[in-house]
């Protein structure tokens, strides 16, 4: 199927500019700028508001966007199935993921698909959760890996596995014995009360991480005063090696970090608070045969990890 009005109309919605849209297309923007106003006008109103050389949908456009994201969408669906269909064992697998979760999740993960399926190809998306779930509704990637939820009525939700917040400290920090053995926890947990008037290291208010340490500090009754304040999980694990104060992490992440000093971790906040992660697809998109196969591998992969735990049926 020919999509490419809808392509171009798209890519000029998505970098707001010829130039950019042109780039991506691999068009020059002259050619991009007669196929817009040759659309506009066939169509009789505009599509963009011209804001010097940025364009903005207008609400015509707004409309035009969602049905060409939509066609777009099954395009990719009739593509993906007839490859399945002409060429078996080819075709693609396209996953979105978190930077910091491609370190330790996906190459064993690759190996396994590549045995099953040698002639698969995989790419790779790499975003923050408000960037996987746009590719995701947009049908640019079949699944994605997170910790977030949606309420599009399009997305299937498949429970993978529940991580745990952890408290990172130097093993010499004067309060690192005061962690006590709770009932049904894997680690020593310990109370953040302990900390008032503590230096934190806490992450930007736009990370996941830092909504959850922000519960856990909530929990304890805690309001830091004296934090930095730091993109990086890895540098703040560092910093707490050195004392300089109280990270935070998932115990996830944290058992495959190396570090140049030990440090010592523990549960912290409310102990049964979990941190959920999906496998998350559109509930309309072909499933592949590949793409069913990398879920099953990522699924036996997790499962190898025994410092974390799985919801339970009722629990999903």
């Amino acid at each position: 199927m020919n999509l490419r009005e809808q392509e171009y109309v798209l890519a000029i919605a998505k970098f707001q500019s010829l130039k950019g849209a042109a780039e991506f297309l691999r068009v020059s923007p002259p050619t991009l700028s007669v196929f817009l106003s040759s659309l506009e006008q066939s169509l009789g109103v505009p599509l963009f508001n011209r804001l010097g050389k940025k364009f903005v949908p207008t609400e015509v456009g707004k409309a035009y966007i969602r049905y060409a994201q939509e066609m777009t969408f099954l395009n990719r669906q009739w593509e993906s199935q007839l490859s399945s269909l002409k060429h078996g064992e080819r075709g693609v697998v396209r996953l979105g993921l978190h930077p910091r979760r491609t370190t330790y999740l996906l190459p064993a993960a690759l190996r396994e698909l590549n045995i099953l399926h040698p002639k698969v190809d995989v790419k790779i998306y790499e975003g923050s959760s408000e960037e996987l779930f746009h590719l995701l509704i947009n049908g640019e990637v079949d699944l994605i890996i997170n910790n977030q939820t949606s309420t599009s009525p399009v997305l299937d939700f498949l429970p993978f596995y529940r991580d745990r917040l952890v408290a990172v400290l130097s093993p010499l920090h004067p309060l690192a014995s005061q962690a006590v053995t709770l009932p049904g926890c894997s680690l020593p947990w310990i109370d953040l009360s302990l900390f008032a008037g503590e230096t934190f290291i806490l992450q930007l208010p736009d990370q996941s991480s830092r909504m959850y340490t922000d519960q856990a500090l909530a929990y304890a009754g805690i309001h830091p005063t004296r934090c930095y304040l730091l993109e990086n999980l890895e540098a703040a694990a560092q910093m707490a090696a050195e004392g300089l104060g109280i990270a935070f992490n998932f115990l996830g992440y944290i058992q495959h970090f190396s570090y140049s000093k030990p440090i010592s971790y523990f549960l912290a906040g409310d102990p049964n608070a979990f941190i959920d992660y999906y496998i998350i697809r559109r509930k309309d998109a072909y499933l592949a045969p590949q793409v069913a196969d990398f879920i099953q591998v990522l699924q036996n992969q997790i499962a190898q990890q025994d410092f974390l735990t799985f919801p339970r049926p009722e629990d999903s």
